[in-house]
């Protein structure tokens, strides 16, 4: 039984050996040169927008400016932005509501693979060692079948009165009148050869790599996990080096775990020093 070691080149997510021969997830959204650019300023948010303004259509335009709006006010991960379906989003009381799914991998445990190898009738199974399960444990728990998925709800909430609401609500109204029947907020779709006009899939969404894809023909130099952390050190800079900091970091990234927030305060908030002596 042999399981994937290597993504192929180029695809979002790969995996390499680590020095200990250990299977790492490696993000290449950024190139080696980019990947410590300092994350996106007013005046670059503003630049990018521009250029969405020139794209060939109404469309595009205005979708390439939802997604802007959306990473830019809720800090959303792509995956999580390519799930909205039209449903998820409503006006209420001033305010856009939006509801985002979190899909969550865990990973299986050693004697979930073992109970997998038996339901495969792995003839030699019996003659593995403890050493060789446990190499292809780790294998295995980077494919499908060696993970479980959750997908929680998290709704959130922005007013309408937000400049970056508006670019989502423009382009969600334009959906309701043009495609009415799309199940997705995002959907897939063609232009027609030779036209302008975009033929959608009404029950297919676009892949979170395509929307990374828009976002990159604006600008090449950025990326959508930019404005993830962009939003979550808005948060740990206003809330400050506290409890309630880790607390609202975690809740507006809809983080996992703990840690991750903390990294955020521990680079982002200022600490507050003095001169003074006790």
């Amino acid at each position: 039984m042999t399981f994937p070691r290597v993504y192929k080149p180029g695809h979002p997510k790969t995996f390499e050996r680590n020095g200990k021969g250990e299977f790492i997830n490696i993000d290449i959204e950024a190139t080696e040169a980019l990947k410590n650019r300092p994350m996106p300023t007013e005046k670059e948010i503003e630049a990018l927008l521009g250029k969405a303004d020139s794209l060939k259509t109404e469309f595009f335009q205005l979708r390439a400016k939802a997604i802007i709006g959306l990473v830019k006010i809720f800090g959303k991960r792509r995956g999580e932005l390519s799930r909205l379906e039209m449903s998820d989003l409503t006006i209420e009381n001033d305010f856009l509501n939006v509801i985002f799914t979190i899909l969550k991998k865990h990973k299986k445990g050693f004697f979930q693979y073992l109970e997998y190898l038996k339901k495969q009738h792995d003839p030699e199974l019996l003659n593995k060692t403890l050493p060789v399960l446990q190499q292809e444990y780790e294998e295995w728990i980077l494919t499908p079948e060696g993970t479980r998925q959750k997908a929680p709800k998290r709704p959130k909430q922005t007013p309408l009165s937000d400049k970056y609401a508006k670019m989502i609500l423009d382009y969600f109204e334009y959906m309701q009148t043009t495609y009415p029947k799309s199940k997705y907020l995002f959907p897939s779709g063609y232009t027609l050869f030779g036209t302008e006009k975009y033929v959608i899939d009404n029950d297919k969404a676009l892949s979170g790599r395509q929307i990374l894809n828009i976002v990159k023909e604006l600008d090449p130099e950025t990326w959508t996990h930019l404005y993830r952390k962009l939003k979550g050190s808005e948060v740990a800079r206003k809330y400050g080096r506290t409890l309630d900091s880790a607390i609202q970091v975690k809740s507006t990234l809809d983080l996992e775990r703990t840690e991750t927030a903390l990294r955020y305060i521990e680079e982002f908030a200022p600490k507050i020093e003095t001169g003074e002596t006790a």
